[in-house]
C-alpha cells in the first residue's frame, strides 16, 4: 500500500493569497452597509458608487429599464473585465483579486435589489432620485422577487469568490 504524502509546499502556496482573502470576503458578505458599516466597505463601495453611476451615464439611450440597469451592470462587469484579463495575461494573483472584487460588486447590487421595495437605502440625490432596482423590478412587474434577486447576487458572489480560490489551479 503507497504511503499517503502531504503535499508540497510549492502545491499548497498558490491557493495561499485565496485563502488569506477569505476574512475580506466574509467582511463584505456580513457587512451592514447601513446602521455600522467598516471603513474598509465603504472606501470599497465608494468605489463601485463611481462605477455605478458611470453606468447610467453609459446606458442612459437605452429607454429607461436600461438606464436603471446600466449602473449595476456596469458595477459588475468592469471587474468580470478585470478577471478576464488576469486570465488572460495569465495573472493568477490578478486574477484573485479581480475575483475578490467581482464578488463583492455582486454583494454590493444584492444589497440594493433587496432594497428595491422598502426603498430605505440612502440614494445619491435625497428622496428626489429613483430608486433603480425599484424602477426595473416594477417594470419587469417582478417587485415582489426582489429577495428572490438578491439571494441569487449573492449566491453569485459566493460562488465567485470559491472560484477565487481555486483559481490557482487554471492561472499562473
Amino acid at each position: 500500500m503507497p504511503a499517503v504524502a502531504l503535499p508540497r509546499r510549492d502545491q499548497i502556496t498558490p491557493y495561499l493569497l485565496g485563502v488569506a482573502l477569505l476574512p475580506l470576503c466574509a467582511l463584505f458578505l456580513t457587512d451592514d452597509p447601513v446602521r455600522d458599516p467598516h471603513p474598509l466597505t465603504v472606501l470599497v463601495h465608494a468605489w463601485d458608487l463611481i462605477v455605478h453611476e458611470a453606468g447610467h451615464f453609459v446606458f442612459r439611450w437605452f429607454g429607461q429599464t436600461v438606464h436603471a440597469l446600466g449602473g449595476s451592470l456596469l458595477q459588475i462587469a468592469l471587474p468580470a473585465l478585470f478577471v478576464y484579463q488576469g486570465v488572460y495575461w495569465d495573472h493568477r494573483a490578478g486574477t484573485q483579486l479581480s475575483l475578490l472584487l467581482l464578488g463583492q460588486n455582486f454583494v454590493d447590487v444584492a444589497v440594493y435589489a433587496a432594497d428595491a421595495e422598502a426603498r430605505a437605502l440612502p440614494l445619491l440625490g435625497g428622496d428626489r432620485v429613483f430608486h433603480d432596482w425599484h424602477v426595473i423590478l416594477s417594470n419587469l412587474g417582478a417587485l415582489e422577487a426582489a429577495p428572490v434577486v438578491a439571494g441569487a447576487l449573492t449566491a453569485l458572489a459566493v460562488a465567485t469568490w470559491a472560484v477565487m480560490l481555486v483559481a490557482p489551479r487554471w492561472v499562473g
